[in-house]
Formats: structure tokens, C-alpha cells, sequence
């Protein structure tokens, strides 16, 4: 009789023991799926109240692989660290400084701060594809990729498919003296080679 009610006591605890387990995963379950929820539609607010518009400041290069794929084939973050590195050289020597901005305003306009000059011309900027569009009062236009994150709101990157990158140096690199000038494009070229698949460009934060 006692060997039946020690082994009725222990069937109880056990299912006691399952049904607590049960309720806590569920709990958990429940927690998790608010966070991500929350975070989720976090996201979405403040993506949606996100806007170019505002004077930012360069603070250094970025570069970005077009798929992670790419990024592992090359190296995954040495690979990165090394090009940023380069391209830290290239782009103070073509001006990109403290004291560099883009500023963006409401209606289409913009102005850039490279190495003490001050140019203008206009903009447009696609929030569903995150092209970027530049053109100058020449006519000059340079197509870019605005990178941001979410959880940074204050920091954007623009970057430039190779062949638009090529093209901004060579007209930034005009003001420069022809070596230097071909130096620049030169270096800017052998990072293009040696990792396929790359967008070169620089970071920003919103003054």
C-alpha cells in the first residue's frame, strides 16, 4: 500500500514538474515573441520617421560586400578592416577630413564641404531603394547606396558601386595635381580588383 501511494506521489510530482516546465517555456515563449515584436515595430517607427534631410559630418570611410557570401570568400571582417584602412589614405588625400559635410535640404538641394570648398546642386532620394542621386551644377550626376542602421538613426553611410566610385574620384581628384590624382584612382583601383563584389564609400553622422 505505501510502495502504491509512494509511487501515486511520485506520478503527481512528475506531472506537476512537466506542467510547471510547460508554463515556464511558454512564458518564455511568450516574453520572446513581445521583445521581438516590440523590436520589430520599433524598427518600423523609426524607419519610417528616419530622413536624409539635416547637415552630416564625415567621420570615415565604410565599404560594404553585395552579399555575405562575398564577405566570407574575401575574408569576412579582416577583409573589411584592411579596405577602410586603404581607403582612409584615398580619401584624405582627396579632401575627406574633419570638417568634410553634406548638408540635405527639404527642398531637393544639397551643398558639400570637401577640403575648405563648397559646392551645391541637387538631390533625390529613394527610401525604398535607398538610391541616392547627386548632380551637380555641371551636370555631373553619382548614383549612391545610403546604408543605415536602424538602432543608429544619427549615422548613415553612402556608398558607390565601382564604376560610379571611380567616377566621383577622378572628379573630386581633378582638384588635386595629376599625380596624385592618379595615385588616388590607382589604389582605388587595386582594392576594386583584388575583392569583387565591393562598394566603397564613407561614413556620415548627423550633426
Amino acid at each position: 500500500m505505501k510502495k502504491n501511494n509512494f509511487i501515486k506521489g511520485m506520478l503527481v510530482f512528475a506531472l506537476c514538474f512537466v506542467f510547471c516546465s510547460t508554463a515556464k517555456a511558454q512564458d518564455w515563449k511568450s516574453i520572446l515573441s513581445g521583445v521581438a515584436n516590440a523590436i520589430t515595430e520599433g524598427k518600423g517607427s523609426d524607419l519610417a520617421s528616419w530622413s536624409i534631410e539635416g547637415t552630416w559630418n564625415y567621420t570615415g570611410p565604410d565599404c560594404k560586400f553585395t552579399s555575405d557570401n562575398l564577405l566570407a570568400k574575401a575574408g569576412g571582417e579582416v577583409a573589411s578592416k584592411k579596405v577602410e584602412e586603404k581607403m582612409t589614405g584615398i580619401l584624405e588625400k582627396l579632401g575627406f577630413t574633419e570638417g568634410c559635410s553634406y548638408t540635405f535640404n527639404s527642398d531637393g538641394t544639397y551643398t558639400s564641404t570637401v577640403k575648405g570648398r563648397t559646392t551645391s546642386g541637387t538631390y533625390t532620394y529613394d527610401s525604398e531603394t535607398k538610391e541616392l542621386q547627386l548632380k551637380t551644377k555641371l551636370g555631373l550626376k553619382f548614383n549612391a547606396i545610403v546604408s543605415q542602421n536602424v538602432l543608429a538613426p544619427k549615422k548613415m553611410s553612402l556608398l558607390f558601386k565601382a564604376d560610379k566610385v571611380m567616377s566621383l574620384m577622378q572628379t573630386i581628384g581633378s582638384a588635386l595635381s595629376s599625380n596624385s590624382s592618379n595615385s588616388v584612382v590607382s589604389t582605388a583601383n587595386s582594392l576594386l580588383d583584388e575583392y569583387d563584389g565591393l562598394q566603397l564609400g564613407f561614413a556620415l553622422e548627423k550633426q
